[in-house]
């Protein structure tokens, strides 16, 4: 089938077999969720575009959409997501 099914966090462009993980966050309430789009579904993914609105000899200043994913990645692993009761962190687990 696929030769760069290694697990973990995937950074090739081989995404047949992969699931994509996307957070976003609503910057009115502070809620974080998590879109994952497995290999079977129909959904599209989009990734932010930035768009540059500096000026030449100024520092890069870049705006993004608010529904744009904060983080995202792809994974052949199935994980899990539980907020830590104690610190309040999110915590991943891998399930190969």
């Amino acid at each position: 089938m696929y030769s760069d099914s290694w697990g973990g966090f995937y950074e090739g462009s081989a995404y047949g077999d992969k699931t994509f993980y996307g957070f976003k966050m609503d910057p009115l309430t502070g809620s974080v969720s998590v879109e994952i789009i497995g290999r079977d579904d129909s959904e599209t993914i989009k990734l932010p575009e930035s768009v540059l609105i500096s000026k030449p000899n100024e520092e890069p200043v870049y705006i993004v959409s608010r529904d744009d994913y904060k983080v995202h990645f792809w994974s052949i692993d199935t994980i899990t997501f539980e907020m830590n009761q104690d610190t309040g962190h999110l915590e991943m687990s891998f399930l190969s």
